[in-house]
């Protein structure tokens, strides 16, 4: 390879750049707080008995569907006069109080680390989509241990910091992506009597590089699979990994 090859394949490969997510840092705006996906995006019974899909960023929203109607009908066996309306979002008075202490918060505000120990910030971290938990949020009671302080690093050094600070502190730390896990992985223990810090990583989603020569990317871990695919399209490529969770979940590729 000649000196001209050599510095394209640098220059295609160093490509720092911040990915402007579909999904806000604050994500009950936009996401359920007690299920899967978009708040506006749903299905509805309608007053006439037929059921419909709510919002429009899917090609089906707003419309009615009588086939599906009929299905869930015969099939499931589901009466769709009976409504089971589920709760509205827990008062602070049901949520477990934040264990941290000032002081850590207080070396957090120094080190510049954005965090918050707002209780349904706290609690939207705190559980994945398993069966357990949606009927929990919405029919049950508050999980009896949440984490005590989100934490959102901005880059690969904030994280170094995190644990470094936990670790002298003796803090549990838990890593948050894209809260699509059915395996418990964010469930907090309930015994845990230490303070439990949540690791949110999706302020960390840049695109670092791209080696268009060997067709390799390398992304943050906070990335979200739609903000991936949108990102390696605008160049002409595609990841070709589509998973369920394909919308929301987090994941680096390298």
């Amino acid at each position: 390879m000649d000196e001209k090859e050599s510095n394209k394949t640098l220059k295609s490969s160093l490509v720092d750049t911040k990915v402007k997510s579909v999904i806000p840092k604050n994500r009950s705006e936009v996401l359920k707080w007690n299920g899967w996906g978009y708040r506006d995006s749903k299905f509805k019974v309608t007053d006439q008995g037929m059921i419909r899909f709510t919002g429009n960023r899917y090609s089906i929203g707003e419309t009615d569907l009588p086939f599906f109607t009929q299905w869930v009908q015969q099939v499931l066996n589901i009466d769709l006069t009976l409504r089971n309306v589920p709760r509205e979002k827990f008062s602070s008075r049901e949520i477990p109080l934040s264990r941290v202490s000032t002081n850590f918060l207080k070396i957090l505000k120094e080190m510049k680390i954005d965090h918050t120990t707002d209780d349904h910030a706290r609690l939207l971290r705190s559980h994945g989509q398993t069966l357990y938990d949606i009927y929990s949020l919405r029919y049950g009671k508050c999980f009896p241990r949440i984490c005590d302080l989100v934490v959102w690093p901005a880059n690969h050094n904030d994280v170094i910091s995190i644990v470094e600070l936990v670790n002298v502190h003796n803090i549990v730390i838990v890593p948050f992506g894209g809260g699509t896990n059915v395996s418990g992985a964010v469930s907090c223990p309930v015994n845990e009597n230490r303070c439990i810090v949540s690791v949110d990583t999706s302020q960390m989603n840049r695109l670092l590089w791209l080696d268009e020569s060997n067709l390799l990317v390398c992304f943050e871990a906070g990335v979200i699979g739609q903000d991936l695919e949108r990102e390696l399209n605008k160049r002409g490529y595609t990841c070709g990994h589509e998973p369920d969770s394909y919308e929301f979940s987090r994941y680096s590729l390298k």
